[in-house]
């Protein structure tokens, strides 16, 4: 039978009522907190009893610290001549626990407890949801933003489309958090001032529902990537994962291993923070140079091997094709929603003076019917900024509608941009497909009719 027990809980900070709860219900089932770590609280296992526990707030102590300061030993012993037994902390909260039903309560002033509360709040809450919130709003801001700029390019991204579902998970915990407590503490304000103590509210079950959607959206996000991409974006994908898991692990296990060998809270605090500042540059570094030197030693292909393209030159010219030697190239990027496909096929010409043709294509595949209309506003409203020595240049796409009718396809258009010359360069409309397509020859009706054959149902 095991001894002790490891937990991730999902209690607030500063609920200092619903930490108190909890503790009862785990002793009541024979487990009494020991101590809580960056990995978790741990309990060790007692028999069942019936206890009572008491959370209070120390804003000088830190969660460096190897153990109580000199004034929290007095503290304890103090509250130890009282029926109070000191059982764990985490980092300014102070937990205690007693056997005695009618022990005189630790608090017993309003007015003190509330502000040595605020002050640890001060000191660690505010600043830890100051900083995830700024963090979420920010990447929400910039997701929201390639939104409206560019929509094909977020809904064919299975991590832009998760990275717009986490993001507002994370700023919604961090505003509920910071509303809850704060609305606790005006309303302890005018308690305190008639003497009494007001329970703190308990947002435990909304931060388990938060926790658990955010959990569930990283997931299938990974999931996805691993399975449906190539080999070069799933070893991208593993790489970072277990980047960001070596970092919490090793960074928390150096604090928690410091705080066991007693070393000050200064020197773990120095320690903690370079280990975290050179393994963070010195992992991504590594990293980025593996993916770089796999790359170019071909042990990596950013592109997705294919036997053949949707559609080939061969297929387009057929006997007429001139001699040389074609090189293809695929690459794609899907998710649930959207999927962006990339063909590309050049001639490398084997005698001098050989007129060879090229092809480029572009496929965007909507997978949700609603979303069609936005993308293909953004194909027939194209512009692309360019930044060459500080100046700023957006250049737009002139789309001239066409006949439809050779390509097979509902809506055609003959794209340049501004201040060129009309090319052979087209934008398609299908059912769900939009293709674009550039020629280096002008396509004859037989090979726009091919290309719908192809493309338009891919």
């Amino acid at each position: 039978m095991r001894k002790t027990k490891r937990r991730l809980e999902t209690l607030s900070f500063y609920d200092r009522t619903g930490v108190g709860r909890h503790l009862e219900k785990m002793a009541a089932k024979g487990w009494l907190i020991d101590r809580v770590t960056s990995f978790g609280w741990v309990y060790r296992r007692i028999e069942p009893k019936k206890l009572r526990f008491a959370v209070t707030y120390y804003p000088k102590a830190s969660d460096f610290d190897p153990g109580p300061t000199e004034d929290q030993q007095v503290y304890h012993d103090m509250t130890e001549q009282t029926g109070w037994h000191y059982a764990a902390s985490w980092a300014q909260m102070q937990i205690f626990y007693t056997d005695q039903p009618d022990a005189v309560p630790i608090e017993t002033d309003p007015e003190l407890e509330l502000e040595t509360i605020h002050a640890a709040m001060k000191k660690t809450f505010f600043p830890g949801y100051g900083i995830l919130l700024a963090v979420s709003l920010f990447y929400l801001i910039r997701s929201l933003a390639d939104l409206s700029d560019d929509p094909i390019g977020v809904f064919s991204s299975a991590i832009k489309i998760g990275m717009l579902v986490q993001w507002p998970l994370l700023a919604l915990v961090s505003l509920v958090e910071i509303a809850a407590y704060l609305f606790w503490y005006r309303r302890a304000q005018k308690a305190a001032e008639c003497g009494e103590f007001v329970d703190t509210p308990n947002t435990h079950w909304f931060r388990c529902v938060m926790l658990t959607a955010w959990l569930v959206c990283f997931a299938l996000t990974w999931l996805y990537i691993l399975t449906s991409f190539s080999s070069f974006w799933r070893i991208v994908a593993i790489s970072i994962l277990l980047y960001t898991l070596l970092m919490m692990g090793v960074v928390g296990g150096v604090k928690q291993l410091l705080k066991n060998r007693k070393v000050s809270r200064g020197v773990n605090r120095a320690v903690t923070i370079a280990v975290d500042v050179v393994l963070a540059f010195g992992m991504m570094a590594a990293i980025v140079f593996g993916t770089l030197r796999a790359t170019e030693n071909g042990w990596l292909d950013s592109d997705t091997a294919v036997d053949e393209l949707p559609l080939t030159l061969a297929e387009l010219w057929g006997d007429e094709l001139p001699e040389a030697a074609y090189q293809s190239r695929w690459t794609e990027d899907a998710s649930p929603l959207a999927a962006v496909y990339d063909g590309k096929e050049e001639a490398y010409p084997l005698e001098q003076g050989v007129s060879t043709p090229s092809l480029d294509y572009t496929v965007i595949v909507i997978k949700l019917p609603a979303l069609y209309d936005r993308c293909r506003t953004q194909l027939v409203e194209k512009k692309i900024e360019i930044s060459y020595r500080q100046i700023d240049v957006v250049a737009y796409r002139i789309a001239t509608p066409c006949d439809a009718a050779p390509w097979g396809a509902n809506e055609a258009w003959q794209v340049t941009w501004e201040n060129d010359i009309p090319g052979d360069d087209y934008l398609l409309c299908y059912d769900r497909n939009l293709v674009e397509i550039s020629f280096s020859w002008t396509p004859t009706d037989a090979q726009k009719a091919l290309v719908g054959e192809k493309l338009g149902d891919l």
